[in-house]
């Protein structure tokens, strides 16, 4: 590897050491060979350690950090982010395999469309049914910002998944991840990199994403989690408001019943699934909703006392336009 690093790729580790190694082979092989590998594991309590450690000795691109205490996302991608020394760096995840093409077809792009802050690509899928599914969107090679702002502003779901490579000088200007958006805080980055920024986009799935871990506590339905992503959509709609006027003021019009049907969905899965410990969570924390619809709900059949331990009444003001 030369001294001046040209890649950085800052991989996110926690508890996955079962599905390490493929991910860490996936990237060791890959057809761009010049780059550092940053591993950040954050207090795993598995092997992650131990697998890490045995590979960095493989190789010498390798570097690996262990936490002192649980930073979760995106304190942890922060961490790694503050360590990357390349002009590109990617966000990898464990657990996924990348196409040996990946780190190469990434640098291409960037370095073919100089006006874009990150590039993503489709990504390949398997459902619990072990069915194979392409995620990938209709789009050019290089796309305007504002075109992928109103992608992301329009539905609650993201089309950009967490692995993408930015530009250094990306972060240098607007910062790392909001830490108040939790795990979904990349949507919001996204969104903040697409209102200065053009964005690439490769139409091949050269991710193969790891299965659903159960594990995880945004795995099923999470209240905090629909706190976070109507979070970012107030934040950014406001962050756009004078950019796409028509489209922002549209949202916001139509954003009170969209938030009441984004939630009764959720409850209606919860009921569906019969996660009665999520049904009476979101209960009581409906009592303080500025909703009327879910503020009756709430008196009439949550108890105060169910509120889970995380949350505070402030989670309304961030989900509330101003």
């Amino acid at each position: 590897m030369s001294d001046a690093i040209q890649v950085s790729l800052c991989l996110t580790a926690f508890n996955r050491a079962h599905l390490l190694p493929g991910t860490l082979d996936s990237i060791l092989v890959q057809s761009f060979p010049d780059f550092e590998l940053i591993i950040n594991d954050d207090c795993s309590k598995d092997q992650t350690q131990e697998v890490c450690l045995e590979y960095m000795q493989r190789d010498s691109r390798i570097k690996y950090f262990r936490n002192e205490t649980n930073l979760n996302m995106p304190g942890n991608l922060n961490a790694a982010l503050r360590r990357a020394k390349g002009e590109y760096i990617a966000n990898l995840h464990d657990g996924d395999v990348f196409h040996h093409d990946l780190i190469r077809k990434w640098k291409k792009a960037l370095e073919t469309y100089p006006s874009a802050g990150f590039v993503f690509n489709a990504c390949r899928g398997i459902d619990q049914k072990g069915k194979e599914h392409i995620y990938r969107e209709i789009y050019p090679p290089l796309i305007s910002g504002q075109v992928l702002a109103q992608r992301l502003l329009s539905r609650w779901d993201s089309c950009v998944y967490g692995m993408v490579m930015v530009r250094r000088a990306v972060y240098e200007t607007l910062g790392f991840f909001d830490l108040q958006f939790g795990n979904y805080s990349d949507v919001d980055m996204w969104l903040r990199i697409a209102k200065e920024f053009d964005i690439a986009y490769i139409d091949e799935p050269l991710i193969d994403l790891m299965p659903t871990d159960p594990s995880r506590f945004y795995a099923f339905v999470h209240w905090k989690v629909v706190f976070w992503i109507l979070g970012i959509h107030t934040a950014n709609l406001k962050r756009y408001k004078h950019i796409m006027p028509g489209i922002t003021k549209k949202l916001a019009r139509r954003f009170p019943l969209r938030r009441l049907v984004y939630f009764l969905k959720h409850m209606a899965l919860c009921l569906k699934h019969l996660r009665w410990d999520r049904v009476r969570e979101g209960l009581a924390i409906w009592r303080d909703a500025d909703d009327v619809v879910l503020r009756i709900l709430g008196f009439l059949f949550g108890n105060p006392q169910d509120a889970p331990d995380w949350y505070v009444t402030d989670y309304w003001k961030m989900a509330r336009l101003p």
